[in-house]
């Protein structure tokens, strides 16, 4: 019967800044938590404490008595990582980005007469996996997440709105500068387009082509990895099928300097390394904890929970480029829709479902006008429809249970339905 011991400890300090609607807010956060994890026959027993006078050798002790003789499948061997990793090196100063945030806001309040929010996090996370003979995995990263709201009326008292989210790893204070300004920009692009914003006519419910841009593409992708979860009911027999086209191939990357999802080892302490997941459309491999590895007789190094039962999922989920050009796809659309900008997406029973921020109606290759879509539903039947992928591939930042993940996608043609 083997046993697995550790010790985590995770450090976190935060300053939170934000502008809402002329009011702003600066503060400060401080956590440190410690921990004590066992895992015997595949169960895990963790015991967290947060606070500096927190006794690692006491939090031990409790997770072992609280070890039992129960079996949740083997543990798989695995290449831990050894050493220490430093990711981002530093944020613009408080003033920075009060100036910045206030100028723009008061840039987009003169254009289109809107209340603007927006809150911007500057983190720098500390996680460190020690186990028996100082051998030792360590991380220090840091990141500057962004979340900015437009919400407004037309002339005519129509109600626009627009969002955007998204997270920089802080290499320098002039990338982040950038960053926070490009984004604005895109949340700024959206607010215009949806002044003119028609609703959907009825005879236009239904089925028809659709393009993803990047963000709904990599949405897409975001909600098709749950089904590459071990976890997900009826995972094992998904893995050898072909549900997609022969130019759809998919890969966790998760060494991707250009993300905040980067990581050179997972919360099992496990070294990453990119994973085949789709190659020409089939199925070749899930995500991974050390226990569902085990059981499917593949590799580790997808385990997201340093606190909590570690669960697989991916970190830079990247969907391989094609040879189509943007315009290109628009172009040899005779009628259609494209979806731009997203408010949410689910995984659901038997279809993936996107609310659209922004979408276009398409006629003749040509974007005649902005439509107001309630809902895109596609199929996971219609997944073998995408005959279009575009060349130039576009990443998007999110969260899943409070980890930061990411998307790496470029826009995609595919049926689906409309309402």
């Amino acid at each position: 019967m083997s046993i697995y011991i550790d010790r985590v400890r995770y450090q976190e300090v935060v300053t939170q800044i934000a502008y809402r609607d002329g009011s702003i807010e600066i503060n400060n956060l401080t956590a440190n938590v410690l921990g004590a994890r066992v895992n015997k026959s595949g169960c895990w027993y963790i015991v967290s404490r947060q606070g500096i006078d927190a006794n690692l050798s006491d939090l031990e002790k409790r997770a072992l008595s609280l070890a039992r003789d129960g079996v949740c499948g083997d543990f798989s061997e695995a290449e831990l990582f050894k050493g220490s990793v430093e990711i981002g090196k530093e944020f613009p100063s408080e003033e920075e980005v009060v100036k910045l945030i206030t100028e723009l806001c008061q840039e987009i309040k003169a254009s289109y007469n809107v209340k603007c929010e927006v809150v911007v996090g500057m983190h720098h996370r500390m996680r460190t996996i020690s186990r028996e003979g100082g051998d030792d995995a360590k991380e220090s990263k840091k990141f500057v997440d962004i979340e900015i709201g437009l919400i407004g009326t037309t002339t005519y008292g129509q109600n626009i709105f627009a969002s955007s989210h998204s997270a920089f790893v802080a290499w320098s204070a002039n990338s982040i500068a950038r960053n926070i300004d490009s984004l604005f920009r895109d949340t700024i692009s959206r607010i215009g387009k949806s002044i003119k914003v028609k609703a959907l006519k009825p005879y236009e419910v239904g089925k028809s082509q659709i393009i993803l841009g990047n963000e709904a593409a990599a949405a897409l992708i975001h909600e098709i990895s749950h089904m590459l979860n071990p976890l997900y009911p009826h995972s094992i027999r998904i893995v050898g099928s072909k549900l997609f086209p022969d130019e759809f191939s998919l890969y966790d990357e998760p060494n991707t300097h250009d993300t905040p999802a980067i990581r050179f080892f997972d919360d099992e302490g496990v070294a990453t390394r990119k994973r085949v997941l789709v190659e020409n459309g089939v199925i070749r491999d899930l995500h991974h904890t050390r226990t569902t590895a085990k059981s499917f007789s593949s590799e580790p190094g997808s385990a997201h929970g340093l606190f909590t039962n570690p669960v697989p999922f991916h970190t830079t989920l990247v969907l391989a480029s094609g040879d189509w050009g943007e315009r290109e796809m628009v172009e040899e659309t005779k009628r259609g829709f494209l979806i731009d900008g997203i408010s949410i997406a689910m995984l659901e029973e038997g279809y993936i479902r996107i609310v659209p921020q922004t979408s276009f109606l398409i006629e003749n290759g040509e974007m005649v006008e902005s439509i107001k879509i309630r809902e895109v539903r596609v199929p996971l039947q219609a997944l073998k429809t995408i005959n279009a992928i575009s060349k130039n591939p576009r990443a998007r930042v999110s969260e899943e249970k409070g980890w930061i993940v990411s998307e790496i996608a470029p826009q995609i043609r595919l049926e689906g339905f409309v309402y």
